[in-house]
C-alpha cells in the first residue's frame, strides 16, 4: 500500500541540482508507472579516470542522498575534476525518497534485483551506466540500525582491500565505527565487510556487485549510521568519499 503522505520533496533536489549544476544534468523519463524522472550527472567528461557515484536507491536513507547534494553544491569534486570523470546518481528511487520507503512505487527492493531477467526501469538506468566499465564505483547508504559507519568492498586486486581501513580511519574522528563482528548477517572485521564469495553463485546481485560483474575495479558500499545528526552523517560520508578518491589518484 503506498503511504498517504510525502515526507521528501524530489521537486526539491532537481531545483537544487539545476541551481547548481545547469549544464551538466540528464534527465530520463520513464514513461511507467512512476512519474519522476531519472537524473544523471556527469562532470570532467572525457576524462581518463572514471568514478560513479550513486544514492538514493533505498528511499528511506535521506543521509545518501543529501551527501551526494553536498559533494556538489559545495564542490568538493573540484580537486579531482582534471582527472577522473565523475558520473553522478544523486536519486535512483525518486518516489521511495519522496515517500520515506525503502522500496519503489511497485513495492520493489531495487538492490535485489541486479540480476533479474527484467529488472524495474531504475535498475536498468543504472545498468545501463554501468555498461561502461569504471575503475571506481561508491554506493552511499545509511543504516537506522548501526551503532556507527561500516562499509562493504570487493574489488580485482586484493592489494585494495586497505582502502576499506583507510575509509574507516579517516572517518573514526567524525562518527564510531561499527565494531560488531557481524553486520546485517555479515561477518565484519572493525567495519569492513568483504565477503569471499564467488557472485556467479549468488541468486540476486545488488548494483555493487553487478558493477563488479562489469569490470569494476573497487566497489564500495559505504553505511553511515542514522542515528546521528544530518551534518555528521554527511560529513563522514564525504569524508569517506575524498578518501577513496584520493586512494586510486595517488595508485598509479
Amino acid at each position: 500500500m503506498q503511504p498517504a503522505n510525502k515526507i521528501n520533496s524530489f521537486e526539491a533536489i532537481v531545483h537544487r541540482l539545476k541551481k547548481t549544476l545547469p549544464n551538466s544534468i540528464e534527465t530520463y523519463h520513464t514513461n511507467q508507472t512512476s512519474t519522476y524522472p531519472l537524473i544523471k550527472i556527469v562532470l570532467g567528461k572525457g576524462n581518463p579516470r572514471r568514478v560513479l557515484i550513486s544514492a538514493g536507491i533505498h528511499g528511506d536513507e535521506p543521509g545518501s542522498v543529501e551527501s551526494l547534494l553536498s559533494f556538489l553544491q559545495n564542490e568538493h569534486y573540484l580537486p579531482y575534476i582534471n582527472n577522473w570523470e565523475i558520473t553522478l546518481l544523486p536519486c535512483i528511487n525518486p518516489h521511495g525518497y519522496e515517500f520515506g520507503i525503502r522500496e519503489n512505487h511497485q513495492g520493489k527492493d531495487l538492490n535485489r534485483l541486479f540480476k533479474v531477467d527484467e529488472p524495474p526501469i531504475e535498475v536498468f538506468f543504472a545498468q545501463s551506466i554501468l555498461s561502461i566499465p569504471f575503475e571506481l564505483t561508491i554506493e552511499l547508504h545509511e543504516d537506522n540500525e548501526s551503532t556507527g559507519y561500516y562499509l562493504y568492498q570487493k574489488g580485482i586486486d586484493a592489494k585494495d582491500d586497505e582502502l576499506g581501513v583507510k575509509i574507516l580511519d579517516a572517518i573514526k574522528n567524525i562518527m564510531p565505527i561499527n565494531l560488531d563482528d557481524e553486520i546485517d548477517g555479515s561477518s565484519a572485521d572493525h567495519g569492513v565487510i568483504g565477503k569471499n564469495i564467488d557472485i556467479s553463485t549468488m541468486d540476486w546481485w545488488p548494483m555493487a556487485l553487478y558493477g563488479l560483474s562489469k569490470g569494476v575495479e573497487r566497489c564500495l558500499t559505504l553505511e553511515t549510521a542514522s542515528q546521528f545528526d544530518m551534518a555528521t552523517r554527511v560529513n563522514a560520508h564525504l569524508t569517506a568519499i575524498k578518501t577513496a578518491l584520493n586512494y586510486f589518484s595517488n595508485k598509479r
